[in-house]
């Protein structure tokens, strides 16, 4: 889902460990994914991502259309994924 941007445009640009803002598109039972406005690109926030401590599961997901704040984690080469994060943790460490 790369519009205008390369993928390795996209790497460059965020790199791991950046913040951003997101909103919720879609609710599956291994996460959310996470429509990222400024570069037009949708990442992934798996269940253990959510939270530094407790259980995660589907019925506490954000609701769709909600705007969420994420940290890059990492890209998955295959695929052209972002992995993202919203533990309190690592938001508060990002920038």
């Amino acid at each position: 889902m790369i519009s205008e941007q390369s993928w390795d445009e996209i790497k460059e640009s965020l790199k791991v460990g950046t913040k951003l803002k997101g909103v919720v598109t879609k609710h599956f039972p291994f996460g959310i994914f996470v429509f990222l406005p400024h570069i037009e690109f949708t990442g992934i926030v798996q269940i253990p991502d959510f939270k530094d401590e407790g259980h995660m599961t589907p019925s506490d997901y954000p609701a769709v259309g909600s705007s969420v704040n994420v940290v890059v984690l990492a890209f998955k080469e295959a695929g052209q994924q972002i992995w993202l994060s919203m533990k309190p943790s690592q938001l508060n460490q990002s920038k």
